[in-house]
């Protein structure tokens, strides 16, 4: 096999683990029990949008020739749009690394203050090693962990298949929720626009890293197409695993679970070792697949911000890491306490909205068709105006339902407009200063 086509691979396993995080194997499968047959039909319908988006982004800096951050720095002069990307990618951190080690820990320390801020520290401490030990392999290391996590989704799919009884007392109930067809509402939609936006990880700047990585021998569109396809194919089979997995337990499990939210799969996580205390080995699978899962989510993220940091700093691999990582750390000591770990969470969902735009921005930019002769065509400014069209209304939606809620979800909502605003209105002000 030759160098292009070893790393097409490794680069479609990095896409698939990139894109299959803990929200595909714990929260679609709530969207799907929620919305039935319609709401798959519509996360697909926008599932396929994004990814196109994701394309087309990857192609775009390709073709331009520069490093990512570069190309905003010096072509867009937009670089307070990727300082607020970066911001996100922090507070995203310092909320997701506890909640991927809580998989595995949840059952020993808990799921509040202490335990949260324990799961992340480990975690924390596991990522940067990764980073900065492993270097020039961290592609590969990122690449063949996601291989591993396909093999485990689909072991553990077939391990709750064949070892849960088909008789299993709300067994039934689950499956008549994920095959229902249900109204189309103004709520499905949003929530599978939300879900497929995470499908895809907009709003993180990755495809515009990825589209640096490589050159124009390589087929992004492949790469990029059969990564989503394969996040989505898992997100099918976790939903599998979680019907068979909550079959056992009682309907108000069920239920709690399928409206709970991110913090109901925690809280069910949590509840796994009882609910499957029959299957140890059941309970060993799901927790492997849902903790790979956050660790091939994670590791990709933390690479984008890592290399921010490192260009825009002028430092070393492993001070960018340490930087980083310690401002992730900074801000997860506070947001270990649960309700403020909900509305740091709230934060980024609503700012992704935003971020998504920006990622798209040199797309669409008439500086890079000035400079490169990089028109966009007819179908990426479709795709430009249905993105904009549909995020902008559903972030200030659900920045004012954040702030409707009042209590900690307050802070949640202030954040993502100091977010979004600097990515806005600061690019000016970063520009001058950097000049004097």
């Amino acid at each position: 096999m030759d160098e292009i086509r070893k790393w097409t691979l490794y680069l479609m396993f990095m896409v698939a683990g990139f894109t299959t995080g803990i929200g595909t194997i714990g929260l679609f499968p709530q969207f799907w029990m929620e919305y039935g047959l319609t709401g798959l039909a519509v996360y697909l319908f926008f599932l396929a949008i994004f990814t196109y988006v994701a394309i087309v982004e990857a192609e775009k800096v390709i073709r331009s020739g520069y490093y990512f951050v570069e190309l905003y720095n010096k072509i867009l002069k937009k670089p307070a749009m990727i300082l607020a990307i970066l911001t996100t990618i922090i507070v995203f951190l310092s909320y997701y690394t506890a909640n991927t080690m809580l998989v595995l820990l949840s059952p020993v320390v808990g799921t509040g203050t202490v335990g949260r801020l324990i799961a992340k520290v480990l975690m924390i401490a596991i990522v940067f090693i990764v980073l900065t030990r492993a270097k020039e392999k961290t592609f590969a290391i990122m690449s063949a962990g996601s291989m591993i996590l396909v093999i485990s989704v689909i072991v553990t799919t077939i391990a709750f298949v064949s070892k849960i009884p088909p008789t299993a007392a709300f067994l039934g109930m689950a499956k008549h929720m994920i095959m229902s067809r249900n109204p189309l509402t103004v709520r499905m939609i949003m929530a599978a626009i939300e879900k497929a936006l995470y499908g895809v990880g907009l709003g993180f700047a990755f495809y515009l890293m990825l589209g640096s990585f490589m050159n124009e021998r390589f087929n992004a569109r492949l790469i990029i197409a059969v990564g989503v396809l394969i996040q989505a194919i898992l997100g099918i089979l976790a939903t599998i695993t979680i019907v068979y997995a909550i079959a056992p337990s009682t309907p108000g499990d069920l239920l709690k679970y399928v409206y709970g939210g991110e913090e109901g799969a925690i809280r069910l996580m949590g509840q796994l070792p009882s609910i499957l205390a029959d299957y140890r080995l059941l309970l060993i699978l799901i927790a492997v697949s849902i903790f790979l899962a956050g660790v091939t989510s994670i590791l990709p993220t933390a690479e984008v911000g890592l290399q921010i940091l490192e260009f825009n700093m002028k430092v070393g691999r492993n001070r960018a890491a340490a930087y980083l990582l310690g401002l992730a750390l900074l801000i997860g000591i506070p947001d270990s306490v649960p309700k403020l770990a909900q509305a740091l969470l709230l934060a980024v969902s609503i700012s992704i909205f935003f971020t998504a735009l920006f990622e798209y921005y040199p797309v669409i930019s008439k500086e890079v068709e000035r400079i490169k002769g990089l028109k966009p065509t007819t179908a990426q400014l479709i795709a430009g105006a249905i993105l904009f069209g549909v995020l902008i209304p559903m972030g200030l939606y659900a920045l004012y339902e954040t702030a409707k809620k009042g209590g900690a979800d307050i802070i949640g909502a202030l954040l993502a407009v100091i977010i979004v605003a600097t990515g806005i209105f600061a690019n000016n002000p970063i520009k001058k200063k950097k000049e004097e």
